[in-house]
Formats: C-alpha cells, structure tokens, sequence
C-alpha cells in the first residue's frame, strides 16, 4: 500500500491544515484587535507567559529547611503568573521598548507559524508518495533548528517585555517583574532530536541517490 492511500497519512494532513487554519484566524486576530477588556479603555493588550514575580516588600521568609525535612508533601513556590500589559495611549503603543517588543512577539508568532507549514508540507509531501527527498530532510532540519530557536526567541521577547514595563513604568502592581524564561527548554530537546533524525535522513537521501546515479 501506498503512503498516499494510507488513511492516518490522509488524516495527519487533514489536522495540519486545520491547525495551520486556526493559526491564521489566531494571527489576524492578534494583530488586527486590540485583545482588551471593553471596560479597560486600553488601546492594545498583550499577555505574556510566566513572567517571574518578586514582592516590592519584604516578606518573612519561611525556613526551607524545615518544610523538606518535615513535610510530606513537599510545596516549593515557583512565583510565576501571566502577566496583562495594556497600553492605554498611542505614546505608550508607538514608545520604541512597546515596539521592540511588539516586535518581538511578532518573530515569536510568525516561528511557531513556519513550523505549521512546515509539517503541512512534510504532510502534504507523504500524501503524494513523496518520501525520500531532499525537501523533506531540508523540512525536517529546518523545522527542527526553529524549534530549537523557539526557547530563545521567547526569552528574548519576554526580556524585552520587562524592559517595556520598567521604561514606560507602567508597573501598578504589587510585584517587581523579571524574565522567568530559560534559553533551554522542552522545545530544546525534541529539536535536537529531531535534527539528528533530519541529517540522519539527509544521510540517506545522499546514499540513495549515489546507489542509483551509479546503477
């Protein structure tokens, strides 16, 4: 049977142009409303993602110690929360740390966006018997070093996030913000092993092509 008979191939293509859809409507969204509460009279919203979270005063603070020894169920507090920026004037939208950083989470968007067509095109490529061929192992790796890319383009958004914050100084809140990203994540991971699988199949691709040039 044929890849392109396969039903789970035919149904994996399916989902990926439904994602890729809702990915597009998500987008246009993003960009073209403002993402705020009516009741808020905010020109444009933005949230971002675990943000880390220190008290402006000082807590007491409890003996770790104690608890690790003690407890049976063991809580340690990671502070982190999402986080609503709204930005009430165009000064503040148009200022160039709300720009960097509007900036900034259009890469991030526009990353995850490539990676769906990405596999839409690995998808695609399958249901036309397309299986060894370079444009696949160039998806596969490409599609991996973004993934890779991923963490860090989250933390360099969410750097610049704060910075937008505390320039504009906007922070009415309670609780002193800072970058609670990391440069290395789960992404990070499965990109790299994704990326071995893609130069091992580009290895392949290589050998097979030689076999039959020379046949």
């Amino acid at each position: 049977m044929k890849l392109s008979e396969s039903k789970v191939i035919k149904n994996l293509n399916r989902l990926a142009t439904i994602v890729l859809a809702f990915y597009v409507i998500f987008l246009l969204q993003q960009l073209f409303t403002s993402s705020s509460p009516v009741n808020s009279k905010a020109i444009k919203s933005y949230e971002v993602y675990n943000v880390k979270l220190n008290y402006f005063t000082n807590k007491v603070a409890e003996d770790p110690l104690k608890s690790w020894f003690n407890d049976t169920v063991v809580i340690q507090k990671t502070d982190k929360a999402l986080v609503s920026l709204r930005f009430r004037t165009y000064d503040q939208l148009f200022s160039l740390p709300a720009l960097l950083f509007q900036f900034s989470i259009v890469i991030q968007w526009l990353v995850i966006g490539v990676i769906i067509i990405l596999i839409k095109m690995f998808f695609q490529s399958l249901t036309k018997d397309n299986v060894f061929t370079a444009k696949n192992a160039s998806i596969i790796i490409w599609g991996s070093l973004l993934l890779i890319c991923l963490p860090i383009v989250r933390w360099f958004s969410q750097e610049l996030f704060v910075s937008c914050i505390d320039q504009l100084h906007l922070n009415d809140s309670k609780y002193a913000l800072s970058n609670g990203e990391g440069i290395i994540a789960s992404e990070t991971i499965i990109g790299l092993v994704i990326l071995a699988f893609g130069l091992a199949f580009k290895v392949g691709i290589d050998i097979k092509q030689e076999n039959e040039s020379f046949v």
